[in-house]
């Protein structure tokens, strides 16, 4: 079934030599068992996204063969302030039950409306160590930073894309409103004039994805390193024995339509990227961008 789904959605399928691989991962189901065929399979798609976890009895002994964010902090963000009171939201990899996804959105949108409290030239949101999950905590609690219309979209191999956007304050998904818009209404008091986003190599996934949906923001700009190079989007799939096939399905489109297949290269490379940010916050903190 595993090779089956990869054939009908993986974003790469048309560059695959199927009959190869399925001799191929034959052999080494005889050889070596279900699991390692697999991923063997997946990893085949060669998008360095696609993965393979085990049924959870067998995790320990068979490890995942691609990315893994079970073991994601529980804490979805944290607020700070940066020297010259400029206000940072870290941003980490997160995932969760949906209960608990409704309590990280609450929780980063709540830190969203205390850095924004007062008036502030700007707001710094680091994504430097964000390795990725659900994003959709991530987009929503964030919500009130983005500017209302086309935030950005997944695109399949047969050319559909599937839109994000802004829409009366709330995040929706192929025109549908996301269910943890639900989770607040919490609304900061004031607007940041500017929104640094600090990106670096432990960017990944969902942790690429998300700043993506900032990207070509008027008031944006991307500080930090190469991200790791996985922006492009998944599909989970349960298999018959349990397990569960990520797929790599679509590549990742900003608001203006660029493609995002591969890393996130920042406007300011820097090895200091908050140090970066701050400044550049504070060059514009005039009456005319408060």
């Amino acid at each position: 079934m595993a090779l089956k789904l990869a054939r009908e959605r993986a974003y790469r399928a048309e560059h695959i030599r199927w009959d190869e691989i399925e001799v191929a991962a034959r052999e080494v189901a005889r050889t070596q068992g279900e699991h390692y065929a697999i991923g063997f399979a997946l990893k085949s798609l060669n998008d360095g996204h696609s993965f393979y976890r085990p049924p959870p009895k067998l995790a320990p002994a068979e490890p995942a063969t691609g990315p893994v964010s079970g073991g994601a902090p529980r804490v979805l963000s944290t607020l700070g302030e940066l020297r010259g009171g400029i206000p940072i939201i870290q941003i980490n990899g997160w995932s969760g039950s949906e209960r608990d996804a409704f309590a990280a959105t609450a929780a980063l949108r709540s830190h969203v409306k205390s850095a924004l409290a007062e008036p502030r030239c700007g707001v710094v949101l680091d994504f430097s160590g964000n390795s990725g999950g659900n994003m959709w905590p991530m987009l929503v609690g964030l919500s009130p930073l983005l500017s209302e219309g086309v935030l950005g979209s997944f695109r399949s191999a047969a050319g559909a894309n599937h839109v994000i956007e802004k829409r009366a304050g709330s995040i929706l998904f192929r025109r549908a409103v996301h269910p943890l818009n639900q989770a607040t209404d919490l609304l900061p008091s004031n607007r940041a004039g500017r929104v640094a986003v600090v990106v670096g190599a432990k960017s990944a996934s969902s942790g690429e994805i998300v700043p993506i949906m900032f990207h070509g923001q008027s008031n944006v700009r991307f500080f930090g390193t190469q991200t790791a190079g996985l922006s492009t989007a998944n599909s989970t799939f349960r298999l018959p024995n349990g397990g569960l096939a990520n797929i790599t399905t679509a590549v990742t489109l900003d608001r203006n339509g660029r493609v995002f297949a591969e890393h996130i290269e920042p406007e300011v490379v820097s090895e200091h990227p908050l140090e970066e940010a701050a400044r550049w916050i504070s060059s514009g903190c005039h009456a005319g961008e408060r």
